[in-house]
């Protein structure tokens, strides 16, 4: 009796090899490196370029037009959804996945950010490559959920320091979004990072998505 042959889904086969040009856009080279070396070993991958921060990512993205991007948000943190933006805006076809090397979640579902799925830390190999595969076919994303860890209770007046602290702007800036003084702004800092148990504002920051999505 003849053994019947595996037909595998259609998914695996529907991309040519040296199809498809990709982007990593991560701070950390060592997690950079790795995932571009992972992308660079399937056959469907033509070129994977390396970014490690939005500017270099939206330079890149507008000359070479990747068709997918991973962008990791463990710094990025509330910010995410303005850097697929600008991500979007200089090649908007681009598909975008958010990924983490930290526990850090979006805080959002990630089509709302403008990501087509998320990569939380700990996910296997097969899973990141089917995941970027997926995206490139519009396919559906893969559901890895992923609970963030409890954070401190925050005020409602410390979640919108914690949100600007983010932005980049100064304690005399954010005081007159708030309508606070600058040295008013620096106490509450000061005790916003107690808090969180981080010693200063970049720190705070990377921690911000998962403490405001709590």
């Amino acid at each position: 009796m003849p053994t019947a042959e595996l037909e595998l889904p259609p998914v695996f086969d529907a991309l040519p090899e040296s199809s498809v040009r990709a982007i990593v856009i991560d701070a950390h080279a060592p997690s950079r490196i790795g995932l571009a070396a992972l992308l660079e070993e399937q056959p469907w991958i033509e070129s994977c370029l390396l970014a490690s921060g939005s500017e270099e990512s939206v330079s890149l993205t507008r000359r070479h037009r990747p068709d997918v991007a991973i962008l990791d948000i463990s710094q990025t943190g509330p910010l995410a959804g303005s850097v697929t933006a600008m991500i979007r805006a200089a090649h908007p076809g681009i598909q975008i996945l958010l990924s983490s090397r930290c526990r850090t979640s979006p805080g959002a579902p990630p089509a709302s950010l403008g990501a087509v799925g998320f990569l939380p830390a700990g996910i296997t190999s097969e899973d990141v490559v089917d995941q970027v595969r997926s995206a490139v076919l519009g396919g559906e994303p893969l559901d890895f959920a992923l609970s963030p860890p409890a954070g401190p209770a925050l005020s409602d007046r410390e979640r919108e320091i914690l949100v600007l602290l983010g932005t980049g702007l100064t304690n005399r800036e954010i005081g007159e979004r708030l309508h606070l003084g600058p040295d008013s702004i620096k106490k509450s800092a000061t005790a916003l990072y107690r808090k969180l148990g981080v010693r200063n504002r970049t720190e705070a920051a990377q921690r911000a998505a998962t403490v405001l999505a709590a």
